[in-house]
C-alpha cells in the first residue's frame, strides 16, 4: 500500500506539474518528454491518427489506418504480469513520468482543442477537423460502391472556391477563375456557388469551359451572362438559363440534343420525340389578359456581310440511301408541323380565337433591294446533278374532310407599295398561267363583290359586271363590247393619266380609224368648251365663244386673230403678263434654228432679256449702246463703233482687276488643263508683266520661286537664292555647274582675250591661237599646262 500510495503520489504530482506548464504554453504544441532510453514501438493495428480542431467530423475509421501518429510508450524491459507499475515506477524521475505521458493519450485530452477525440462501441469518431483528409477513403450509401479517396471525388466535381474564389463582392475573383480554367481539363464544369463576383479584368483563354452558376451574381446583382467565350449554365432565379456572352467561329453549339431514334418494339402510330415541351394552361389562375408562350427562340443580330442568321431552322431530310434496304417507298417526312385545335364544339365567337401560326417582321425604312420576306418557299432539287426533282405544289390550301370549309381562303390585309401578289418574277412552262380561277368564276374587286370578273365558258368571252349588268366584255375574236348606262351624267370612254399616245389606231386595218356621229364633236378638254366638229361644209375649231378657226372644202383657213393667212399675232391686254412663259424642262427653251427668216427674235429699243428668275441679270439696247447689266448697274457696254467699255476699267482696251484683300490670290485656276496660261496668241511686248520685288511661285507651297529684286533675277529655294543674274549679265551659283556632256569654256582669240576689259579674277576661257585654256589672275592672263591622255 505504501509503494502504491507513493505511486500514486508521484504520479499525481508529475500530471499537475505537467497541467501547469500546458496552461503556460497553450499555443506551443506538445514538447517531446521522451528521453533516449524509451523508444516508441510499431504501431499497432488500428490504432488511430491524432487530428487538429477545426470542423467536426464524424466518420467511421478503417480498421487498417495507415500511418498512426500516436503508438504507446513502454518502458525498458516491457510490461508483464509479474511487473507491478508501483514496484517499476515508484522511484521514476519527473521527466521519465513526463516521457511516458507524452506518448499516450491523458483524461486532460479528450475532446480539447490540442487533443483527441474518444471513439464509441461502434468505432465513430467525432472530432474537430482541419487538416487534409484527402488521402481518407469513403464510399457511397449505393449498394456496389468502391472505396475512392475524397481527393479523386472532389476533383470530379471542381469548384472556383477550390481555387481561391472568395464572392464577396469586393476582393478580385478574376485570378480565381484563371487558375480553374487552367487546372481543369477541355469542357470541364466548375461550379460557383451563391455570393456576389467581382472581376477586375475580362476572363481570358479560348479553352472551353462550362461555369455552374448556383446563385451567384456580380457585385452589383446583375446576372452573370459573360465569361468570356466560355458556356454558362446558371440558376439564377429559380429557372435554368444558358449563356456565352462571347463567341467566334466553329465554336461548338452552346447546347446540342441527338437523338438515335428506332422503332425496335415500339407501338405503331406512337410519336417519338427527341424533346417534348408540354405546357398546361388551366381555366383558372390565368388572367384573360396574360400571355404564355410555350417555346421561345430569340436572335438578336447587328452583323454585317453576306452570312445568314436564323432564329429558327427545322430539316427534316430522306437521306440519299434510304431505299437500299428495299423495302419500298419511306414514311413521309415534315420539316414543320403545326397543329392548333379547338375541341370545344363551339363557334369561335363563344370558344374564343384560334391562329395555325402568326409571322410577324418588324422593320424600319424602306426596302428597295426586296430583302425583306414575310415568307420565303424555296423549291430546289436536293444535287444540282442529275434529273431534276418536282415539288407537286408549292403552297396547297385544302380542307382534310368534307364538311369544313374556309370564310376566306387567303386574306391578305395590310399596306403595300410594290404588289398584292407579285408573279413577274415567275417561269411559267408549257403555257401555264401564273393565275388561274376557273371558267365561270368571279374574280371580284371590292368588299360588296358588285365589281367583278368572269370568263363565261360557254360565249368564251371574259366579261365585267357591276351586280348583275354585264358592262364590258372581250370576245375570243378580240371584239370590245361596252354598254353605257349613264348617258345623262357619265362618259363613254375616259382615259387618264400620262403616255405617249392616248389612243393608238395605227395598227388596226380599218377604213375608218374612229366613227363620230352626225352632230357630234370631239373636245380637247374636259369642259368641251375646245372641240372640233364638222358643219355646215366646214372643220371648225373652237376654243372660245367666237373664237373659232375653220377649214371649207376648197382648203381656206380663217383664223379671227390673224391680219394676214401667213402669221398669227397675238395681242395681249394684261401688261402685267408675260408674253410667253415655257415651264418644265426642255433641251432648249426657244429653239428658231429651223426658221429661215434673218431675224430669229426682234426687241424694240428699250426693251431687255433677262438671263435669270429676278431680272436683275439682263441685256438691252438703248440709246445706241448694247448693255449688259446687273442689279440695275450697267457692267458693260458697246457702241455702234465697236468700243467695249467694262466697269472697273481704266482703259477701254484692257482690263484692270484692284484687289483689297491681301490674303486673295489675284486669280486661282483650278481643275485640269493641258497648258494653265496661253498668251501665245496675244500680240504685245510684254507676255506677263511683274512688279519689282514680286516672284513666281512653281509649286503649290511657294518654296520654289523666281523672283527680281535688287540684286538681280533671281532663283530661290525656301528664301535661300539659288541662282543670281544681275543687270551685268553675271550669274552666280549657290552650288556647282555639272553638265552632263562636259564643260565647254567659250573659246576667243589671244588679242581677244587681252582685249577684254577689267576682268574678273579667276575668269577661264578658251585661246584659240594657243590651243589651251587661259585664266586671269592678279599678275594677269596665265595660260594652263596641258599634257596628253596617258
Amino acid at each position: 500500500m505504501i509503494g502504491l500510495l507513493t505511486w500514486r503520489v508521484v504520479v499525481s504530482t508529475g500530471a499537475a506539474l505537467f497541467f501547469l506548464f500546458s496552461m503556460q504554453h497553450v499555443a506551443v504544441s506538445r514538447p517531446n518528454h521522451l528521453l533516449p532510453a524509451y523508444h516508441a514501438t510499431p504501431a499497432a493495428a488500428g490504432a488511430v491518427a491524432p487530428v487538429k480542431a477545426g470542423a467536426l467530423l464524424r466518420m467511421a475509421l478503417p480498421a487498417t489506418a495507415s500511418a498512426p501518429a500516436y503508438s504507446v510508450t513502454l518502458p525498458p524491459g516491457g510490461l508483464d504480469a509479474a511487473t507491478t507499475v508501483p514496484n517499476l515506477w515508484q522511484n521514476a524521475t519527473l521527466g521519465q513520468i513526463g516521457a511516458m505521458a507524452d506518448g499516450s493519450v491523458q483524461q486532460s485530452d479528450l475532446n480539447q482543442p490540442n487533443g483527441v477525440a474518444g471513439l464509441d462501441a461502434k468505432g465513430t469518431l467525432t472530432a474537430p477537423v482541419t487538416g487534409d483528409l484527402t488521402q481518407a477513403t469513403a464510399t457511397s450509401a449505393l449498394p456496389g460502391t468502391q472505396k475512392r479517396s475524397l481527393a479523386e471525388r472532389f476533383a470530379e466535381t471542381p469548384s472556383g472556391k477550390d481555387f481561391g474564389l472568395k464572392l464577396d463582392g469586393i476582393a478580385d475573383d478574376t485570378p480565381a477563375l484563371q487558375a480553374a480554367k487552367a487546372a481543369t481539363p477541355s469542357g470541364s464544369a466548375i461550379q460557383l456557388p451563391a455570393g456576389k463576383l467581382r472581376l477586375g479584368t475580362a476572363l481570358t483563354g479560348t479553352k472551353p469551359t462550362v461555369w455552374q452558376i448556383n446563385g451567384a451574381t456580380f457585385a452589383d446583382g446583375s446576372p452573370i451572362t459573360v465569361l468570356g467565350t466560355d458556356v454558362i449554365e446558371s440558376t439564377l432565379e429559380g429557372g435554368k438559363y444558358f449563356a456565352r456572352g462571347q463567341s467566334s467561329a466553329d465554336m461548338a453549339p452552346l447546347l446540342r440534343k441527338d437523338a438515335n431514334i428506332t422503332h425496335t418494339g415500339g407501338t405503331p402510330g406512337f410519336v417519338m420525340n427527341l424533346e417534348k415541351g408540354n405546357c398546361t394552361i388551366p381555366a383558372e389562375g390565368a388572367a384573360l389578359n396574360d400571355y404564355v408562350w410555350c417555346h421561345s427562340t430569340v436572335l438578336n443580330s447587328a452583323a454585317f456581310g453576306a452570312g445568314q442568321h436564323v432564329a429558327q431552322a427545322s430539316l427534316a431530310q430522306r437521306p440519299a440511301n434510304a431505299l437500299a434496304d428495299g423495302k419500298g417507298s419511306r414514311s413521309q417526312i415534315w420539316a414543320g408541323y403545326d397543329e392548333t385545335r379547338d375541341d370545344t364544339g363551339q363557334d369561335s365567337s363563344v370558344a374564343g380565337s384560334l391562329v395555325g401560326r402568326e409571322i410577324d417582321v418588324y422593320s424600319n425604312g424602306d426596302d428597295p433591294l426586296g430583302w425583306r420576306i414575310g415568307l420565303q418557299l424555296q423549291i430546289a432539287g436536293s444535287s444540282s446533278s442529275g434529273k431534276p426533282g418536282k415539288v407537286g405544289k408549292g403552297i396547297a390550301l385544302g380542307n382534310n374532310d368534307s364538311t369544313s370549309t374556309y370564310g376566306t381562303m387567303i386574306d391578305a390585309a395590310g399596306r403595300f407599295d410594290t404588289a398584292g401578289i407579285d408573279l413577274s418574277a415567275s417561269t411559267p412552262v408549257h403555257n401555264a398561267p401564273v393565275l388561274n380561277i376557273g371558267a365561270n368564276r368571279n374574280l371580284a374587286f371590292a368588299a360588296d363583290k358588285k365589281p367583278h370578273l368572269q370568263f363565261d365558258s360557254a360565249a368564251y368571252t371574259l366579261r365585267y359586271w357591276y351586280d348583275t349588268a354585264n358592262l364590258f366584255s372581250i370576245g375570243s375574236s378580240g371584239d370590245i363590247t361596252s354598254t353605257i348606262t349613264n348617258a345623262s351624267t357619265g362618259l363613254g370612254w375616259t382615259l387618264a393619266g400620262q403616255a405617249q399616245v392616248g389612243i393608238n389606231l395605227t395598227g388596226l386595218t380599218a377604213p375608218e380609224a374612229m366613227r363620230l356621229g352626225t352632230g357630234q364633236k370631239l373636245s380637247w378638254e374636259p369642259t368641251t368648251t375646245v372641240s372640233t366638229a364638222f358643219s355646215a361644209g366646214k372643220l371648225t375649231d373652237t376654243v372660245a365663244p367666237g373664237v373659232a378657226r375653220t377649214l371649207d372644202m376648197q382648203g381656206n383657213e380663217t383664223l379671227p386673230g390673224a391680219l394676214q393667212n401667213s402669221q398669227t399675232i397675238v395681242q395681249l391686254v394684261q401688261p402685267t403678263a408675260a408674253a410667253f412663259i415655257a415651264r418644265g424642262s426642255a433641251a432648249i427653251g426657244l429653239d428658231t434654228t429651223g426658221l429661215t427668216t434673218p431675224d430669229a427674235l426682234r426687241l424694240a429699243e428699250g426693251q431687255h432679256i433677262a438671263w435669270e428668275a429676278t431680272d436683275a441679270v439682263r441685256t438691252a439696247y438703248q440709246n445706241g449702246l448694247l448693255q449688259d447689266s446687273g442689279g440695275g448697274a450697267t457692267l458693260r457696254s458697246l457702241d455702234n463703233n465697236g468700243n467695249e467699255t467694262l466697269k472697273g476699267s481704266l482703259l477701254t482696251s484692257g482690263l484692270t482687276t484692284t484687289l483689297d484683300n491681301n490674303g486673295a490670290s489675284a486669280m486661282t485656276v483650278t481643275g485640269h488643263a493641258a497648258i494653265g496660261l496661253n498668251l501665245t496668241g496675244l500680240s504685245a511686248t510684254n507676255a506677263l508683266r511683274m512688279g519689282r520685288g514680286q516672284s513666281i511661285a512653281w509649286e503649290p507651297t511657294a518654296v520654289i520661286t523666281t523672283g527680281y529684286a535688287a540684286t538681280g533675277l533671281t532663283d530661290s529655294n525656301g528664301g535661300t537664292a539659288l541662282r543670281q543674274l544681275d543687270s551685268g549679265g553675271n550669274e552666280t551659283l549657290a552650288g556647282t555647274v555639272t553638265p552632263t556632256t562636259g564643260l565647254h569654256l567659250p573659246t576667243f582669240s589671244r588679242t581677244q582675250i587681252k582685249d577684254r576689259p577689267s576682268p574678273a579674277i579667276g575668269l577661264v576661257v578658251y585661246d584659240a591661237d594657243d590651243d589651251a585654256p587661259a585664266v586671269y589672275t592678279s599678275a594677269g592672263w596665265k595660260l594652263m599646262v596641258l599634257s596628253s591622255l596617258p
